[in-house]
């Protein structure tokens, strides 16, 4: 029961710096999986082996399965898709999802 995200990914845009210039694009990732932790560190691996820079995460049991939301700091559309599919192949993923967020800059003082 493996959702195929690779066929439906639409074509990846890598600098998106001309559509709103001062923001940055900041990708959350939903992962959910089985119960196995094993794949709670195997995605962890492969975030540090790719140099994501991981500024949330949190990992939620509910059922029967665990759900995994991954906050990632700045990077381009296309290392944020490539690290979206290197985590849905791993076995015992049930699916993934991506959501991308341009964040606009704070124009307030620091406290």
């Amino acid at each position: 029961m493996r959702q195929d995200t690779s066929t439906s990914s639409p074509a990846v845009c890598n600098d998106w710096s001309h559509i709103l210039p001062g923001f940055t694009l900041t990708h959350t990732i939903h992962l959910v999986s089985g119960l196995d932790l094993g794949i709670v560190s195997t995605a962890a691996a492969i975030l540090e082996g790719e140099a994501a820079a991981v500024d949330r995460w949190a990992v939620n049991r509910c059922g029967d399965v665990l759900n995994q939301k991954i906050v990632l700091g700045e990077m381009t559309e296309g290392q944020a898709v490539r690290l979206r599919e290197q985590l849905a192949a791993l076995d015992g993923v049930l699916r993934t999802r991506m959501e991308h967020h341009f964040i606009r800059p704070s124009n307030r003082a620091p406290r």
